[in-house]
């Protein structure tokens, strides 16, 4: 009796150690296909199978266990066509609820052809998900005859109705179908695909409006396993598109990002877990931009009240407003290619630019084959700008055969440690180039990202 009730308090452990399959058949698989697995969580992907068994056209990937309920992105490889245009490989996203999967589709349009053999779940969310995007077409399409068709005649009016009626009728239709499985993962997905209701006779800015102001509104940010789906941060990249100028650079755009965050910040922070995830999201979002105001602007007004998990964050965070527009730098010394030290503070400039850079750097190099240009157009001599280059990289001998390919007429250091030196602590450098235009006190003037941003920040000089 013993050994019986033993087993029955063990038995749930060893279900939840079980493994589980994702089986794939793809048509027209390419021959050289190297398939991937990976989960994905608050806008990054972790690999779960790198090894999948793969006969003839099936692909047979292993899901541990303990992977979390969520999205899955089955990375089926490329064709010859898109190696060649350097385009990103075909894949295909799926749901895992602890089930095995099987599916079916075709290699050259998985979307479009993909149907369920085995797993409710995924049936389901396919099937909504087709059903959700002929909804999308249907609108899109009248949203072209009532925003563009010439006369206001019985074909526009009736126009008009269709696009308000599949409005409504698909609304009833997320209703429906996530009240019926309130805790289906599929269904939990299509209920935060609403959209704001818009008028069909709306002005372009209109619309725009609308969208701007309710985009948010109809999703609740509360449930956690969405965390573990792109749901979330694909709604939070397409609220900020709605604001960015694809015109103008992300200096230019800061301003209005920071009123955008404003707007987002009481939305996701019903739930602390999901509002510190998608903060940590967007921080590495505004990182890869380069937006520090965006940066310093969220350290100063969202970090505050976070827990311990998100130290880290609030410490990496700090250093840009350490090294914001009107901020003192501190010394650095760095040797140059004759093992001289070279300091900041040594020499007192008009105006300095210091450049942090490291010879891997594509970016980098484009900057460093640029300045020899701004300084044969005399810009530098005009405004007396000093200019002052220090290598990060890792080993010296790399700086300093560059330096002898390409000799610089500038003075050119280096510092040991790279990102881990104490210049990349000092100067919050998490990418390069870091480009710092200095005034004679060493305080922060501009903060250039571009050669264009640069030549433009130094003609702005008095």
């Amino acid at each position: 009796m013993k050994k019986l009730i033993f087993l029955f308090l063990f038995f749930p452990l060893l279900c939840i150690g079980k493994d589980y399959q994702v089986k794939i058949h793809v048509r027209n698989l390419p021959a050289e296909s190297t398939p991937i697995l990976l989960r994905i969580f608050n806008g990054n992907m972790y690999v779960v199978d790198s090894v999948p068994a793969i006969n003839q056209q099936t692909i047979t990937f292993n899901v541990p266990g303990s992977t979390e309920q969520g999205m899955l992105r089955a990375i089926l490889g490329s064709s010859p066509y898109a190696q060649f245009m350097n385009r990103q490989p075909t894949a295909l996203d799926f749901l895992y609820t602890r089930e095995n999967v099987e599916l079916t589709l075709d290699f050259n349009n998985p979307e479009a052809s993909v149907e369920v053999i085995q797993s409710d779940e995924n049936r389901d969310y396919f099937s909504y998900m087709k059903k959700d995007n002929r909804y999308f077409m249907k609108l899109g399409s009248l949203e072209q005859v009532v925003t563009q068709y010439p006369d206001r005649d019985a074909f526009y009016n009736m126009a008009l109705n269709y696009y308000k009626e599949y409005q409504i009728e698909r609304d009833k239709w997320i209703d429906s179908c996530y009240n019926s499985h309130p805790s289906s993962l599929a269904a939990r997905i299509l209920n935060t695909r609403r959209m704001p209701f818009t008028e069909g006779d709306l002005t372009p800015q209109e619309r725009d409006s609308i969208y701007r102001e309710q985009f948010l509104s109809r999703i609740e940010f509360t449930d956690t396993l969405l965390l573990y789906t792109n749901i979330y941060t694909d709604k939070l990249f397409q609220y900020i598109n709605f604001f960015m100028n694809r015109e103008a650079g992300p200096r230019e755009n800061e301003t209005a990002i920071i009123q955008v965050l404003d707007r987002i910040e009481p939305q996701i922070s019903v739930n602390e877990e999901i509002r510190n995830n998608l903060l940590q999201f967007l921080i590495s979002g505004f990182e890869a931009m380069k937006m520090e105001e965006v940066l310093a602007h969220i350290s100063s007004n969202y970090l505050q009240q976070c827990g311990s998990s998100m130290d880290m964050v609030k410490r990496r965070l700090e250093g840009y407003k350490k090294m914001a527009i009107g901020q003192k730098v501190p010394d650095v010394v760095a040797m140059d290619i004759n093992n001289n030290p070279v300091s900041l503070y040594a020499e007192v400039n008009p105006y300095t630019l210091l450049v942090f850079w490291h010879t891997g750097c594509s970016h980098c190099q484009i900057l460093m084959n640029k300045l020899p240009g701004m300084i044969q157009k005399g810009l530098f001599k005009k405004h007396n700008v000093k200019i002052l280059s220090i290598s990060i990289d890792e080993k010296r001998e790399e700086w300093e055969k560059y330096s002898k390919e390409h000799p610089f007429s500038w003075t050119n250091a280096y510092v040991e440690g790279a990102f881990d030196s104490q210049a990349a602590k000092d100067f919050n450098l998490f990418a390069t180039p870091s480009i710092f235009l200095l005034d004679n006190n060493n305080q922060i003037i501009a903060k250039p990202i571009t050669p264009d941003e640069l030549e433009e920040s130094i003609k702005a000089l008095k």
